[in-house]
């Protein structure tokens, strides 16, 4: 029977205890655990992932292989920042430690937030492909659009012929939206679509979606590869 826990039990702070302590051969019992022997909530599942995560790290490190140095850990931490969180980042993360507000050396950190050359030039790549990709995107998107609309006049036309076939249904032009396909809804709508689609039921064509980027956005990018630095940030040579 599972243990339902809370987060305000503690309990995971065990686990994180517990994590650092295990090896290959053990690991399997400790995510098992984790996972069939408590009742988790919202923020008790998080801190049972997070466990497990930092156990499968701690089993590598405590095998024959392991044995990495601070650099190695700091390199590793980050890999699971961006795989976990960030995999589409193009331009660079930072992590701010304010423990650091606490020693009179690390005032540097905090005077002036900045970024380095090479960041800078990587946001400014990336706004160039994003401007270039939108631009992209509005092109195929006006092709899309044009078969639509060609697709759509077809469908006004073959939908009364099917129709005449399928009087159990209300007329397109009396209820179009019933021959919409479903954008959203709850289970029961969703099951009634996938009746219609199982039945062989003639679906509207889909309008393709126009690719929109707000003009502060657009303007914004241009200004970077213009070579604005943004907000005003203080440029550090690498």
């Amino acid at each position: 029977m599972k243990e339902q826990i809370t987060e305000e039990m503690k309990i995971h702070e065990k686990w994180f205890e517990e994590a650092r302590k295990q090896t290959v051969d053990t690991l399997p019992e400790f995510v098992r655990h984790l996972v069939e022997d408590y009742g988790h909530d919202y923020g008790t599942i998080c801190h049972a992932i997070t466990a497990a995560g930092l156990a499968g790290m701690y089993a590598v490190e405590n095998s024959p292989a392991g044995g990495i140095t601070g650099f190695q850990a700091g390199f590793c931490m980050w890999g699971i920042v961006r795989q976990w969180s960030y995999r589409n980042n193009k331009c660079g993360l930072k992590m701010m430690d304010y423990d650091d507000l606490l020693y009179p050396q690390h005032e540097h950190k905090f005077k002036a937030i900045s970024i380095s050359a090479k960041v800078l030039e990587a946001v400014r790549k990336e706004a160039a492909n994003k401007i270039a990709e939108h631009e992209r995107d509005i092109e195929n998107w006006k092709v899309d659009h044009a078969k639509w609309e060609s697709d759509m006049e077809k469908f006004k036309v073959d939908v009364v012929e099917w129709q005449k076939q399928h009087p159990e249904y209300p007329t397109y032009e009396d209820q179009p939206s019933f021959y919409k396909h479903l954008g959203y809804g709850n289970v029961q709508e969703w099951e009634a679509e996938h009746k219609k689609e199982e039945s062989g039921f003639m679906f509207e064509p889909r309008e393709p979606y126009e690719p929109t980027v707000h003009p502060d956005v657009m303007n914004h990018w241009k200004s970077i590869v213009d070579g604005v630095v943004p907000f005003g940030l203080r440029v550090e040579e690498d």
